[in-house]
């Protein structure tokens, strides 16, 4: 009897035991949760900003805060280089808005002080900023303020060519996307060689 109760009195005290070590895993999985939690729900000022175009601004106050955050930017950063240059009618071009914006958001990233590196500064350098340096110089090379009061650059933007026949397409495509599409009509035809006559002759 006596070997019994100690038995029984050693089981007692194992499953102690594994019911402490149950309690405090469970206690540290809480505390784990917690922190998953607050994570979420609470903003990190440091966190990323969504990525956002210019192209597609459509808050006036926002891309006014937005425009004067880049022209800072822009020279503290961008024009440092000796590559780097803005004619006069930078502000003109929203394309060129664009590039040099999305340039500073990649600055940026690669010099985060928690999720910046070394190799995304060198892509930076080597890569992003050289091809944004080259475009913007073909975009405004030879432009200049005077243009925009008039003439092709002073026009909208222009509307995709054919864009009318979109819908045509586009249920083709949906119905049977690995059949040819369909066939050309003489006015698309016509259209189309209007649109190439008239590129060529703004270039």
């Amino acid at each position: 009897m006596t070997e019994e109760l100690a038995a029984l009195a050693r089981a007692v005290e194992r499953q102690g035991r594994r019911v402490g070590e149950l309690d405090r895993l469970v206690r540290q999985l809480a505390g784990d949760l917690a922190e998953v939690a607050a994570a979420v729900l609470v903003p990190d000022d440091d966190a990323p900003v969504a990525v956002r175009s210019w192209l597609l601004a459509d808050d006036p106050e926002r891309a006014v805060t937005d425009l004067a955050e880049l022209i800072g930017w822009t020279r503290r950063v961008f024009l440092r280089y000796p590559d780097a240059a803005l004619s006069a009618c930078w502000l003109w071009h929203p394309d060129v808005i664009e590039e040099l914006w999305w340039l500073r958001q990649a600055h940026a990233d690669a010099f985060h002080p928690k999720t910046g590196s070394w190799q995304r500064v060198g892509d930076w350098h080597e890569r992003q900023r050289p091809g944004v340096v080259r475009r913007v110089r073909h975009a405004i090379g030879t432009c200049e303020l005077s243009v925009h009061r008039g003439g092709p650059h002073a026009r909208p933007a222009a509307l995709p060519p054919l864009a009318e026949h979109a819908e045509t397409l586009a249920t083709s495509w949906a119905t049977d996307p690995i059949a040819p599409r369909p066939e050309p009509t003489d006015e698309q035809l016509d259209q189309a060689e209007h649109y190439t006559r008239q590129h060529h002759r703004r270039d």
